[in-house]
């Protein structure tokens, strides 16, 4: 309109201070106008630390208290679930078989090596590897962390005799003559019913070797072992085994287990003829009438397999030589 003045529609800004280098640090350090430090101002900082010191002392608190209603339903020395309220591990200890893999074949069960080679050949692994694994598992922490166990770990080596490395620091490996060593797993407060009789072994279909082993046994309260080839051709292959201690059993004393510094009882199982270059499908299982036994679900036994090579054989998987 004629005679005002016109008046300016919309918003207007005010381009901020540019501000570089040293001078751009030094205003976010400390803003002279606002009086912000890094940003906020000291009113500002204080009412966001009170916040973090509230929310992290709630985390804290809620923490604790989850950290003591934990420890309310827990017992330092058994599990909360055991064999007999409803554990997942269930009521039948399966066998297990040492020495172990490599972690390379953790996943397999196949025991092959040629006896007559420290060193690993071409294709065929030496037996130097599993007489270093053997050693290790009997010098393992899980024997002799209290003296307790350390005494049993005497008793342990002691009832091993020929497979205990002292008489033959190779354990039979160099001659093709194995020996494996079994463990029964650990399940808290199982306490095995044991085959004491010949008629109870009758009913349960036992290997002849065992029963025979039962009737000879000074001490019958045990959860017996035996170890036999799967199939007729494998039977035949392994040849004539042996056990230590020769009853082949895990003696009574050993159970119920209460964690209470128990050695782990082992079984040796000595190979003494097994034939030459034939992949033998072995079954070990624990017997007790508590125990039960499922191949499918490896519920009471450990199964492997076993391969002894000797140079001849060796050569001839490698290609090198036919085999005869």
């Amino acid at each position: 309109m004629p005679g005002k003045e016109a008046i300016p529609i919309g918003c207007s800004a005010i381009k901020p201070v540019e501000r570089h280098g040293w001078e751009a640090v030094s205003w976010f350090l400390y803003d002279k106008n606002t009086g912000a430090i890094m940003g906020r101002t000291p009113l500002s900082w204080l009412l966001i630390t009170i916040f973090y010191i509230i929310y992290y002392a709630c985390l804290a608190g809620f923490w604790a208290l989850m950290l003591i209603i934990f420890f309310q339903f827990i017992e330092n020395d058994r599990p909360k679930w055991d064999h007999a309220s409803g554990s997942l591990i269930g009521k039948s200890p399966a066998l297990g078989v040492r020495p172990g893999q490599h972690w390379d074949n953790i996943d397999s069960s196949m025991l092959i090596f040629n006896m007559n080679k420290k060193k690993d050949g071409k294709t065929i692994p030496g037996y130097a590897q599993w007489v270093e694994r053997t050693k290790l598992f009997l010098e393992d922490n899980e024997f002799q962390t209290t003296t307790k166990e350390k005494v049993n770990r005497k008793e342990e080596l002691t009832n091993l005799e020929a497979c205990s490395g002292e008489q033959d620091e190779d354990f039979g490996y160099s001659t093709g003559k194995p020996c494996i060593l079994l463990k029964l797993n650990k399940i808290y407060g199982l306490t095995p019913e044991y085959y004491t009789t010949e008629q109870e072994a009758e009913q349960e279909g036992m290997p002849n070797e065992l029963k025979a082993r039962i009737k000879a046994a000074k001490k019958k309260e045990q959860v017996w072992v035996s170890c036999e080839g799967e199939n007729a051709a494998d039977k035949e292959g392994m040849g004539e085994i042996e056990y230590f201690p020769k009853d082949g059993g895990f003696p009574s004393k050993y159970y119920p287990y209460l964690n209470q510094g128990e050695a782990t009882p082992l079984i040796a199982v000595r190979f003494k003829d097994p034939k030459r270059g034939q992949f033998l499908h072995v079954e070990c299982r624990a017997w007790a009438k508590n125990i039960d036994y499922h191949r499918r679900d490896r519920i009471g036994i450990a199964h492997f397999e076993l391969m002894i090579h000797d140079d001849i054989t060796a050569n001839a998987t490698d290609g090198a030589l036919p085999l005869e």
